[in-house]
């Protein structure tokens, strides 16, 4: 009896760890597609965007991304100057390329708004980039670059 109670909690443990496990895999498997998204007004994370000229306009070829966002309060070295600060994590990328039309009026943001250039030069001198796209009417009408170090 002594020998058997130690063997069914393991047996229990053990149980729900895998089913953990398989769920947590699972989870981030669906959570990088987002090609139902595509034709709503939501938000997607992307990465290794391009652009892409087409007779109606321009158009987006990204990847998606699965990226958790939370605030975090940081300050100086003295302490001094709080603020608010986005930290992201990202969960997974897709290896689908995706497509959407760019909005002849987005707005682009870094950290304050910037000119439209500014979001094509980034694009076209990097791929490691991470952007959030607001999409309109299945448009991306507003761009926020995220501040992620890898």
């Amino acid at each position: 009896m002594k020998t058997l109670m130690p063997t069914i909690m393991m047996l229990i443990l053990f149980s729900c760890s895998s089913s953990i496990k398989s769920q947590d895999s699972n989870r981030g498997q669906s959570s990088c597609t987002c090609a139902e998204t595509l034709n709503a007004d939501t938000i997607i994370f992307a990465t290794n965007v391009r652009l892409k000229k087409t007779s109606a306009g321009n158009s987006l070829l990204f990847n998606c991304a699965s990226v958790e966002k939370g605030i975090a309060s940081v300050s100086d070295e003295n302490g001094e100057n709080e603020r608010e600060q986005y930290i992201y994590d990202i969960n997974c990328i897709s290896a689908t390329d995706h497509s959407i039309e760019l909005s002849e009026d987005f707005k682009y943001f870094t950290e304050i708004l910037q000119p439209q250039e500014h979001f094509f030069e980034a694009i076209k001198n990097s791929e490691k980039l991470f952007f959030e796209f607001t999409l309109e009417d299945r448009k991306v009408k507003l761009v926020l670059k995220l501040n992620i170090d890898e």
